[in-house]
């Protein structure tokens, strides 16, 4: 079922990034979020519960540096 999913993400932002027309940026995005939707899953399912924190404002600080940049290449395609 995993590797299913996997493939799927695959088929589906093939089909996201033609709709789009805008190249490699739906690239950034579409990996973006994988991690970004990953890390945020982690953090409320409890995955990260019990470290330290400094490893807890490491992935918040990540979360927040993964959004400021899809913020940005949102930014920079709406100026074409």
């Amino acid at each position: 079922m995993a590797g299913t999913t996997w493939f799927l993400q695959f088929f589906f932002y093939g089909m996201g990034e033609s709709k789009m027309g805008n190249g490699p940026s739906s690239w950034i995005l579409h990996m973006a979020f994988i991690i970004l939707i990953a890390n945020v899953w982690g953090l409320i399912l409890k995955e990260w519960k019990g470290v330290g924190k400094k490893t807890l404002s490491t992935i918040i600080i990540g979360i927040i540096v993964i959004l400021l940049s899809v913020l940005l290449v949102g930014w920079g395609n709406s100026m074409r």
